[in-house]
């Protein structure tokens, strides 16, 4: 079925037996659970760069690059190294694919020799092109682990030879594929074939067209380990293991999701290599897990070496607007393949009229009243019996807005020097999209002047003054309303403009919990001049949970207000933290609308932005290819894809994506705090983790060096040595985990 996209109001079912609610009132509860210090050691992590990967270049990889991954595993604590597909030889030519389409014993011992090291080789097998005759003896080969991967229909066949492959000694996996397709009922009776029929170790959830979003990996990680997992009916029970491809940037979030949940083998890819969009990046994954044996750093080096030279050079992988739009639909990709393949990547408009136009999408329906509300303060969902996709993924909350921040986010990469001609298009593209807010740059007064904010050093919409806002949008005599942000301090309240006076609707102002006073001032000012008010919260993942209750308390008794942002500056929440303070937002300020944005730094803002939606945000920040400081936000075009008014025009937004923001990009590679891939560069990637601010990732990538990511990870360890922080605990035993805030 179409797994189509939606705004979620969310009717969750309740929570069963004893797990552990959110509790959004609960005072002082920490946004990160101790969870997410220590580690569980029995989590497993598979590099599956050379067999994925081999998919953009037919497995013509140099023998120096897959033996400086072999060892940068090997350093980096790696579990296991998928190096190709075990195939026999005569269902490809050795002159049309590379070694690695085969994986014969001598291609494997001639690049690791004995591989007398802690890391597992493994290969995957497709079933129909493998030969009972042609899998040796485990004693006879270099491979530990064949991975078996099938769809439904394929399962007695998959059991078959997952069997075999035991019987000969291997440890084995099947990855049961394109899991969003099928049915609920079809995935149970898998899992009770698997569980009564097969001796396979592991058994995976494959997102194989990048179209499944937390909730979904989190449903999935239940169902399979009551199936199959510790203490289960399977015969021989299975470790649970997840991949996730990226093509809407979810593949580390449903990864940190799966986690979570109880799964324990996750795979990921070297700069996330993989077919079309790409997989996990491992880097993430390495970055995230906080067991000490795990290094990022020989993945960092060996991506400097090899694979952004790689994608430099013409080799296709990475974010993907036909990727995104087939991920988003829950479709095979193969227009995506075709279309890129022929080399228009980069047309993602053409793609769009040429396959998108002709796609009658279902028609989709706002939720009933009584069920628009519902997702309030809710619990995720535990298990329902229909489809993978409830019914709020086909419908949409009407009261859902999207507030575009190109111009005023995306003003840090240049002073906020951009052309009238920019401004205008992005207006109009924006208009045309059905976008509810345009931030078109900052407030900025007389203290900000002080502070060395002068005209002759930025640009116009780092001021917003009258005859620039009139001279671009004129009276703005459209349904899209004009925001502009104002940081406390920057301004006093006597110097924000009468709404009589200016074509701007909407203040943002923007503080910490420690400048609360001064956000009220402002906000208040504002409003007694006729404009709406939005207050953000910055920083708000380094903040103690006392503190924003604190701070949430003086604003429900003082603000005039009606809309509060959660801000993920640092770019360092996850699904968990954001879902905690949605609801904590929803309970201790009834009366307001709660919104959200975020930073990308650890590619979590849409991710994010879907679980603040589901929980009952109705105000979400975006901006074209997601142009921003740092590693940019959340993409608009992510978000028009996901949300399902059918008042929201993607086409308007890849026109400003195409003819407007990636000629930036096409330019001036340096522009953007993305790597090559879309995905975040390094030193952001590094910062995000450790929850830091970015000042410094900024001014490495400044300075020219955002693809030295080894560079900028010494420096944080440098400074780190200085102030050391305890060493992760291991949580040996079940029975010693945190209980879990979810559902586990």
């Amino acid at each position: 079925r179409i797994a189509a996209i939606t705004d979620i109001a969310h009717t969750m079912a309740t929570n069963s037996g004893s797990s552990k609610q959110l509790d959004p009132t609960q005072s002082a509860r920490e946004l990160y659970r101790e969870e997410f210090s220590t580690f569980r050691p029995t989590i497993k992590v598979v590099d599956c760069t050379i067999r994925d990967g081999g998919l953009m270049n037919k497995w013509q990889f140099s023998d120096e690059l897959v033996r400086d991954v072999y060892l940068a595993n090997v350093a980096a604590g790696v579990d296991y190294m998928e190096i190709g597909y075990f195939t026999s030889e005569s269902y490809f030519k050795r002159t049309e694919v590379g070694p690695w389409r085969f994986c014969a014993d001598a291609d494997l011992r001639r690049v690791m020799g004995n591989n007398d090291t802690k890391l597992k080789i493994a290969a995957m097998c497709d079933i129909g092109r493998v030969d009972d005759n042609d899998i040796p003896p485990k004693s006879e080969s270099l491979i530990d682990l064949l991975r078996v991967a099938c769809y439904d229909y394929q399962i007695d066949e998959a059991i078959r030879l997952a069997n075999l492959c035991v019987d000969r000694g291997y440890e084995v996996s099947v990855n049961l594929m394109a899991v969003a397709k099928i049915s609920l009922e079809s995935i149970d009776a898998c899992l009770d074939k698997i569980a009564a029929e097969c001796k396979c170790h592991f058994f995976y959830i494959a997102d194989s067209f990048g179209s499944v979003y937390g909730e979904q990996v989190r449903l999935l990680a239940k169902r399979y380990l009551r199936k199959l997992g510790p203490g289960s009916a399977a015969k021989l029970p299975k470790v649970i293991g997840y991949h996730g491809h990226n093509n809407q940037q979810l593949g580390f979030a449903n990864s940190v999701e799966g986690i979570i949940e109880g799964i324990e083998m996750v795979d990921g890819s070297f700069l996330g290599m993989g077919r079309g969009s790409g997989n996990t990046c491992l880097e993430q994954l390495l970055c995230f897990l906080k067991n000490p044996r795990y290094d990022a750093r020989p993945v960092f080096d060996v991506i400097q070496k090899h694979f952004i030279p790689l994608r430099l050079a013409g080799t296709e992988w990475g974010v993907s607007i036909p990727y995104l739009i087939q991920g988003a639909r829950n479709e095979h990709p193969k227009d995506a393949m075709a279309w890129e393949a022929a080399g228009k990547a980069s047309d993602a408009l053409g793609f769009y009229d040429q396959f998108m136009t002709s796609h009658d999408a279902p028609p989709t329906q706002p939720l009933p009243p009584s069920e628009e509300g519902a997702g309030k303060g809710a619990g995720r969902v535990v298990e329902h019996s229909a489809d993978l996709y409830r019914k709020e993924f086909f419908a949409y909350r009407p009261q859902i807005q999207v507030l575009d921040t190109t111009i005023r986010d995306g003003g840090f990469r240049n002073n906020w020097k951009f052309s009238d001609e920019f401004v205008k298009g992005v207006y109009r593209c924006c208009v045309d999209a059905g976008v509810d807010y345009m931030e078109v740059g900052y407030l900025t007064g007389a203290q900000a002047a002080e502070q060395g904010v002068t005209p002759d050093l930025f640009g116009p919409w780092r001021f917003c003054k009258e005859q620039d806002l009139r001279r671009v949008f004129g009276e703005n005599k459209t349904a899209m309303k004009l925001a502009a942000m104002v940081d406390v301090g920057t301004m006093s309240a006597g110097e924000l403009p009468d709404k009589s006076s200016t074509v701007l609707d909407m203040v943002r102002v923007a503080g910490c919990c420690d400048q609360v006073e001064g956000m009220i001032e402002l906000g208040n000012a504002a409003a007694a001049k006729g404009l709406e008010v939005a207050l953000v919260l910055l920083e708000i993942s380094c903040e103690k949970a006392a503190k924003i209750e604190a701070t949430l308390a003086r604003l429900a008794q003082h603000s005039q207000a009606r809309t509060v942002y959660v801000c993920d500056t640092r770019g360092a929440l996850y699904n968990e933290q954001v879902e905690l303070l949605t609801n904590l937002f929803l309970a201790k300020l009834p009366n307001t609308t709660v919104g959200f944005s975020g930073a990308n730094n650890l590619q979590m803002s849409f991710s994010n932005s879907v679980q603040a939606i589901i929980q009952g945000a109705n105000i979400l920040d975006g901006s074209v290819m997601g142009l921003g400081r740092g590693c940019g936000g959340c993409p608009m075009e992510n978000l028009l894809c996901f949300l399902k008014n059918p008042k929201f025009k993607l086409r308007p937004i890849l026109v400003a994506l195409q003819h407007h923001v990636q000629p930036l990009h096409q330019a001036d590679p340096t522009f953007f705090g993305l790597g090559p891939t879309g995905c975040p560069a390094l030193p952001f990637l590094v910062a995000g983790t450790r929850n830091d601010d970015a000042a410094d990732s900024v001014a490495w990538c400044n300075a020219g060096m955002k693809h030295n990511g080894v560079g900028f990870l010494d420096f944080c360890r440098s400074k780190a040595r200085q102030c050391p922080t305890p060493k992760p605990r291991s949580i040996e035993e079940e029975t010693k985990r945190i209980a879990n805030v979810h559902v586990v």
